[in-house]
């Protein structure tokens, strides 16, 4: 479906599903699979790799991209067509999803993956998907059937087709290429969205004879930039310019910095909520599903060794190689593994792993041994004896040779351990880049604040591991061109943002105060006030209420909830917060039983959970069919923001928003 590593699974999906679809309509087949799925897996944040659908399955959990293959994989099991579809990136919040669309007749229908609804064509993120300016999905190959949809490209074997239109209010983009005033046929054109502080490519498309390139897209700003013989051009593209026009020059650097506002498009209207008969159903699906993936993960491993927990559905490979032998290597190997890592990999692999590290045991200090030479991972690559890019593959080859190497952090380039320390390509030379910043000022990289490298005729996102002394960061560089991006995010998903471009040269210094866009509060804020809101033993929450507080309506154990509450977990201190749950039962979901043990700052309420959420998001302009809820309440009788489902970073803008109006 995508890059997700390939399993052998098909027989065991069809043998669990085929006596419950059998007999079904197609449609109602479709929703009983997605339940089974339900069933088997849940919503997990992971790391980039993405695992088999037989992975999944075992390990009952997965983020959207692995859910997806798998409701894929299973809906194919038993003879169902099916395609993940993809947003490759969001443009009113960070980060992208991907879900599933299935062949209905001659009709493509949707549905979340392991989200069972009552019906097609519906889930939490339907909003979301009508601010897409791009949804794609893919064939390997070059599909000729007209039922792909059109063409955005094929590259490297690999096709792309246009889907944004069943989602989204999509129009004609015509983006056109000059050189000289006359048209540049078969330049290359890249169309961009500003996500994570960083320009992510979204399409790449080739100027036509006309020089142009052609795609219907949603209404959102987008960045474009062009290439053909060295000659290069980019620029904004507003949502409002259908024709956009970029001239091809040998130069197209700037050492000023350059304000600019990142148009999100705007939401539709919220899908009628579904009936009563349809909620209560849906709820009871969700719970039957939850206590039979409950029970699977059971049956795992029940004792206290860490790594035996952490590989879930597949502890008892890990303890068969953990078993073997008394060889301290084995669990120093397994500690330097991912979670994730140990949920598949094979006794098999691990011992090939532990052979070929073990003669240079003594030859290294143990930490530089266990990271560089033991450990197998190099980035995020299928753990087998075969590696596949050359980066990896060069890494690996040093590695099985007993020389130490890794990937640097940076910018993924190989090092290699020589002379007490690591070293990077030959003739490399570096600069630095200090930064500054006003005082008091919180940032985060790649939500406020990016770097990229000029590299290739585009640029390459960097993981510089930024730290903050005061109000200054020094970055050593390799000497090149360096463009440096400030993003920030309104709720309406605009942004305000900056970029510079910075040459770096061998041993000197640049000095550059970063460029932050002011978000003012009136461009946040709104005041509407709330009706009283009942629960269990408080006849008005609010009037009970002593300070602005953050109110949370939870559909626990839901992906968007999930989210909220890994960002509220993962925040140095709580804000003041009042949790809605449906019942006690609720307290049992462990995301959020962890968090509110921690946390004394959160006020729990059990109400009508449905009809207040439904009610208080029609009251703010939010939809009560994506929860959660987050309203931010001044203390004073009154919402000032409010925002359903999730968007990357909610939690960090909840608080900016909860400061301000306690300093008011």
């Amino acid at each position: 479906m995508n890059d997700e590593d390939l399993s052998f699974h098909r027989r065991i999906f069809y043998d669990a599903l085929w006596s419950r679809v059998r007999a079904l309509p197609l449609e109602e087949a479709v929703l009983e699979v997605n339940r089974w799925c339900h069933e088997q897996a849940s919503y997990q944040a992971q790391d980039e790799r993405t695992a088999s659908p037989l992975t999944v399955y075992r390990n009952a959990c997965g983020r959207c991209g692995e859910e997806s293959a798998f409701l894929v994989s299973a809906l194919r099991s038993v003879g169902v067509p099916a395609r993940q579809v993809y947003v490759p990136r969001w443009s009113h919040c960070d980060d992208n999803h991907a879900w599933v669309e299935v062949l209905c007749g001659e009709q493509w229908r949707f549905l979340g993956a392991c989200e069972p609804e009552p019906v097609l064509d519906r889930g939490w993120f339907n909003a979301a998907a009508s601010r897409a300016v791009l949804v794609h999905s893919r064939t390997f190959g070059k599909g000729t059937s007209p039922i792909h949809g059109p063409l955005v490209s094929y590259m490297d074997g690999v096709a792309l087709y246009n889907q944004t239109g069943r989602y989204a209010a999509v129009s004609e983009r015509v983006f056109y290429v000059t050189r000289g005033g006359l048209p540049a046929s078969g330049a290359a054109i890249t169309l961009q969205i500003l996500n994570e502080a960083h320009f992510h490519p979204v399409a790449r498309l080739i100027a036509g004879p006309d020089g142009a390139a052609r795609l219907d897209l949603g209404a959102g700003d987008l960045w474009v930039s062009a290439s053909l013989d060295g000659l290069e051009a980019e620029g904004l593209c507003p949502r409002e310019e259908h024709q956009f026009t970029l001239e091809l020059t040998a130069d197209t650097s700037s050492d000023c910095w350059s304000a600019f506002d990142f148009r999100a498009p705007d939401a539709a209207p919220p899908l009628p909520p579904l009936g009563e008969v349809l909620k209560t159903a849906r709820h009871q699906v969700l719970a039957h599903g939850d206590a039979l993936r409950q029970a699977k993960m059971n049956g795992w491993y029940r004792g206290d060794d860490p790594i035996l927990k952490a590989a879930r559905g597949n502890w008892e490979e890990i303890a068969h190689f953990l078993g073997k032998d008394n060889n301290p290597l084995r669990r120093r190997l397994l500690e330097a593994l991912s979670p994730k890592d140990l949920q598949d990999i094979t006794a098999e692999s691990l011992e090939g792993f532990l052979s070929t590290a073990a003669p240079y045991e003594n030859l290294y200090p143990a930490k530089l041994f266990d990271s560089c030479l033991l450990c197998p991972r190099v980035a995020h690559e299928g753990l087998t004896l075969e590696n596949k890019s050359p980066a990896v593959a060069r890494v690996a080859e040093l590695r099985a040779r007993g020389i130490p190497a890794r990937l640097r952090a940076l910018d993924g380039a190989p090092e290699v351990w020589r002379d007490g320390a690591f070293h990077g390509p030959e003739g490399e030379r570096w600069g630095t880049l200090r930064l500054s910043k006003p005082p008091n000022t919180a940032l985060s990289y790649r939500l406020d604040w990016s770097l990229a490298r000029r590299k290739g005729g585009g640029w390459q996102p960097l993981d510089p591991a930024p730290t903050w002394e005061g109000k200054t960061c020094t970055l050593p560089l390799p000497a090149g061109l360096y463009r440096l991006t400030t993003s920030a995010r309104l709720p309406s998903g605009d942004q305000l943002a900056a970029e510079i471009e910075v040459k770096i040269v061998p041993t000197e210094t640049v000095f550059l105060p970063l460029f932050l866009r002011e978000i003012t509060l009136e461009n946040l804020l709104y005041r509407r006030a709330l009706p009283p809101i009942p629960a269990e033993d408080c006849p008005d929450v609010l009037a009970a209420l002593v300070r602005p507080t953050l109110l949370f309506w939870l559909e626990e154990g839901g992906e968007p909830t999930e989210h909220i509450l890994n960002e509220l977990s993962a925040a140095p201190d709580c804000p003041p917060a009042a949790f809605f749950l449906r019942g006690g039962a609720s307290l049992a979901q462990p995301t959020l039983a962890a968090l509110l043990t921690r946390n004394s700052q959160i006020q729990v309420f059990y109400d009508d959970w449905a009809y207040d959420l439904e009610a208080i998001s029609r009251l703010l302009g939010t939809d009560p069919e994506r929860p959660p809820l987050a309203v931010v309440w001044d203390g004073k009788g009154r919402a000032v923001y409010a925002a359903s489902g999730y968007s990357v970073g909610s939690v960090v803008l909840l608080k900016r928003i909860l400061r301000q109006i306690e300093c008011q």
